[in-house]
């Protein structure tokens, strides 16, 4: 194995950047357009459902730093959409984290990991945080009504975000291990991953 980055490794981290992003997108707008009750489970569902393209990312480039830029670029893209620095705070951090756990692992320990998918998976508490300390700004710029915005406000407490962080950790967690079935069932059988 190359350690070194090549331009399909950049590829792919661009497009599955891509894709998570997107859909990172499209799922928590979806759960949260229903109800602002379903804040901190849209964080948690993402992890959930987006794991096994994390673990299809990892098999697929197993390079130095391939998790750190795939992170620094989603955090900033946050950051620049958002505008607070809370995501950037946690993502940053939670990307270092991730990329270090699994490369202690060579990138192929499957616990290490789904271990480094928790921490990474951490960069959406700063989304949260953003509207914790910036609250009613962000929500009247983001042209919510006065009613959702209350909502919004009501949900967003010391104690939901910690839940916020269990419901991540766990549903990383199971997302990795799904991840991994899908990757031995489908992915290294067509050549894949």
């Amino acid at each position: 194995m190359k350690d070194k980055m090549q331009v399909k490794d950049y590829i792919t981290v661009g497009v599955v950047l891509a894709i998570y992003f997107i859909g990172f997108n499209f799922i928590a707008g979806a759960l949260v357009a229903i109800s602002s009750k379903f804040l901190f489970v849209a964080q948690g569902a993402c992890s959930l459902i987006l794991a096994p393209l994390y673990m299809l990312f990892i098999a697929k480039v197993q390079k130095k730093w391939a998790i750190l830029i795939f992170g620094v670029v989603m955090v900033t893209l946050v950051f620049i959409a958002t505008g607070g620095a809370w995501p950037v705070l946690f993502g940053y951090v939670g990307v270092i984290i991730a990329e270090f756990v699994s490369r202690s692992g060579n990138y192929r320990s499957f616990l290490k990991n789904n271990i480094a998918y928790i921490f990474f998976s951490y960069w959406s508490l700063g989304l949260l945080l953003v509207y914790y300390f910036m609250g009613e700004n962000v929500l009247k710029t983001a042209g919510l009504t006065d009613q959702q915005i209350i909502d919004w406000m009501q949900a967003i407490t010391i104690r939901n975000l910690v839940l916020g962080i269990v419901i991540i950790a766990l549903c990383s967690f199971v997302g990795g291990l799904i991840g991994r079935a899908m990757l031995k069932k489908h992915f290294e059988r067509a050549g894949i991953a």
